[in-house]
């Protein structure tokens, strides 16, 4: 399975690389070829940061426990599995809150994680294969 994996990604790598061969050199790069250049660790933590602090019902910088159950309760299809162990995970001093630093520690975590090469970028290449 991996191997496969491996393969379709390289297929889809080289077919987003041949449409790029046909587009002006004006146009902005395709988000394909973002991943195949990678990622950072800052940029990585950025993206995943700024998402879950939309979370912040009350502007007040940190997510409360409710505040997070509310934003998953109205995006269903799109939540991790658990909601409330995820919270848990993240919320690395417990106090029922979760800051920006607590979300960047565990992110940073899991760049350390998908980055397998340890080149401090995480690119296409590196991408797990999501099976169902």
């Amino acid at each position: 399975m991996p191997r496969r994996c491996i393969c379709l990604t390289l297929a889809a790598l080289a077919a987003a690389t041949g449409a790029m061969a046909q587009t002006p050199s004006a146009a902005p790069a395709a988000p394909a070829d973002r991943l195949a250049a990678g990622v950072d660790l800052a940029t990585f933590q950025t993206r995943h940061r700024t998402r879950l602090m939309r979370a912040d019902a009350d502007g007040d910088g940190r997510i409360a426990r409710s505040e997070w159950t509310d934003w998953w309760a109205a995006r269903p299809e799109k939540g991790p599995a658990d909601p409330a162990a995820r919270f848990r995970a993240i919320d690395a001093d417990g106090d029922g809150f979760l800051t920006a630093q607590e979300i960047d520690a565990t992110f940073g975590k899991r760049f350390e994680r998908l980055d397998a090469d340890h080149d401090g970028r995480f690119t296409a290449a590196e991408r797990p294969c999501r099976t169902k």
